[in-house]
């Protein structure tokens, strides 16, 4: 695997033509496999950046606008004003060329606000890639069906190398030293990925939760998956590890909270977790016992894991985000029992906390072997744009595919109920008004994924995948709730299924 890196790496000295060396980077981006590569593709792009570009090939235009956005650079939407016509559209005569259209689709979704000329290419761009979609070439057509059902910077690292292993060696001009190593690179994670995933399934089993609370969800490996979305890589094994413990956590006390407990119950929960004092157990019901007791538990394991690093502050930040989180959650329960339909803005200050991306932002740092100074889990814990935005994602997008099903159990008003009743318009129009605000929060998310850049990459992908991972989990319906074949499939494709490895010619 080392000989083929090296071979990659010279592929990287050897390219000099700046349009060959934006799609080498493109495939082993899509491949999975950049991790390996930040230094080359860095200086590759920097350089990129400095050069200046006065091609008229729409493709090429688009491709180098997306690769840069994605690695922070400030590009203007200025490079696409030549594609133009009088009106303002993109020209007619592009509207045939589909690697161009598909190009211009990719980077029109790493929109900021008020980049209109990015909302006109997505509108042209899709309706034209719809109409010939029958008609192109099989691995380019599933690239064209994977991008329309969820974007290439909104989909999760794991499910699109898995995806775009298979079509590109459909490609007839594939590079095998590639292709070899991305299929390697995807052997050797998969296989770190299932012992984390069985470890984890027995450090659950031990804890006995989904037996002594059988209305939860018993969702550990999708929790798993989840976690595998925001970081993959062999260095955040760890981290994994520690973010799994806290998201199924806190997936058992959503549950306890939504769907089981009673108000005076929930409100003696509520008052122990503000406490965090093994004690406060004795105060509540046998059931809550178990969670309770299992949240404290897990928590002082990870702290102590940390001290000699002197990181166990981490989690002080980690138990106040649950702190607020569980506030949030009792009050949905307030609103739920009243049958309460708060204003959007009301609706929110409570729902974009029980969203949850706040805490589990917090969550992916704990384990991390960065130094992470504690200014930086002062500036996460204080709801920054980029964390509210994913918690708007979060939050509309699930309401939206889940409405219907929670209105029929009488849970806590959605912001679907909440729209219908303030604006008085039918449910149909609100879930297009919600879906746009999505759409619009992602575009902050962008901006402030170019303008932190203070904040290193490592800190900020967690902000964008956690992101990511919504379009995935809300794709037509709840699937972390209804984990039904569609999560499995993609769960068997990432974790299960084998990459078969062809040798390489000499």
């Amino acid at each position: 695997m080392e000989e083929l890196k090296v071979e990659i790496i010279q592929m990287f000295t050897d390219t000099i033509d700046s349009l060959q060396i934006m799609e080498l980077i493109d495939t082993i981006q899509r491949l999975g496999v950049g991790y390996h590569f930040e230094k080359e593709i860095d200086a590759s792009l920097c350089l990129l950046f400095k050069t200046p570009c006065d091609d008229n090939d729409l493709y090429t235009i688009a491709l180098r606008f997306r690769l840069l956005r994605q690695q922070r650079y400030h590009i203007s939407t200025d490079v696409f004003n030549k594609f133009l016509d009088e009106k303002g559209d993109f020209k007619e005569c592009f509207s045939s060329n589909a690697k161009a259209l598909l190009s211009l689709y990719e980077s029109a979704h790493l929109a900021m606000p008020a980049e209109e000329i990015l909302e006109t290419a997505i509108n042209f761009s899709k309706t034209h890639l719809m109409q010939m979609k029958d008609n192109l070439e099989q691995h380019f057509a599933l690239m064209v069906s994977n991008s329309i059902e969820i974007p290439l910077f909104k989909r999760t690292d794991r499910i699109k190398t898995k995806n775009y292993i298979s079509i590109y060696e459909q490609d007839a001009n594939f590079n095998e030293v590639i292709l070899e190593f991305a299929k390697m690179d995807f052997i050797y994670l998969q296989a770190m990925h299932q012992e984390e995933a069985r470890k984890l399934s027995m450090w659950w089993k031990n804890l006995g939760l989904s037996k002594r609370l059988p209305f939860s969800r018993d969702r550990l490996i999708e929790c798993y998956f989840w976690v595998l979305s925001v970081y993959f890589e062999p260095c955040y094994s760890r981290a994994r590890f520690m973010m799994t413990k806290c998201i199924t956590q806190m997936s058992i006390l959503d549950d306890i909270y939504d769907v089981y407990g009673t108000l005076e119950e929930l409100h003696l929960l509520t008052n122990a977790i503000q406490r965090w004092e093994p004690e406060c157990a004795g105060k509540l019901p046998e059931y809550m016992q178990h969670c309770f007791l299992s949240i404290l538990e897990t928590f002082k394991d990870m702290e102590v894991e940390l001290a000699p690093e002197q990181n166990s502050f981490r989690l002080q930040y980690l138990k106040d985000e649950l702190k607020l989180v569980a506030k949030a959650y009792l009050q949905e329960a307030k609103w739920a029992n009243k049958s309460y339909v708060p204003k959007l803005e009301e609706h929110f200050s409570v729902t974009l906390i029980t969203a949850g991306y706040s805490f589990l932002t917090c969550a992916s740092y704990i384990g991390m072997e960065e130094v992470i100074p504690k200014d930086v889990f002062d500036w996460v814990t204080s709801f920054p744009e980029i964390i509210k935005a994913s918690c708007i994602i979060g939050r509309l997008m699930n309401d939206v595919v889940s409405y219907e099903v929670e209105q029929k159990r009488n849970d806590v008003a959605s912001a679907v109920q909440c729209y219908v009743m303030e604006h008085e318009c039918s449910e149909e129009e609100a879930c297009m008004k919600l879906l746009k605000m999505s759409n619009d929060a992602w575009k902050i998310i962008n901006k402030e994924f170019v303008t932190l850049r203070k904040l290193p990459f490592s800190l900020i992908w967690p902000m964008i995948n956690l992101a990511r991972f919504n379009e995935f989990i809300y794709l037509g319906k709840d699937l972390y709730t209804n984990s039904d074949h569609m999560m499995k499939e993609t769960i068997s494709a990432v974790l299960i299924e084998p990459v078969q490895i062809s040798k390489l010619k000499d």
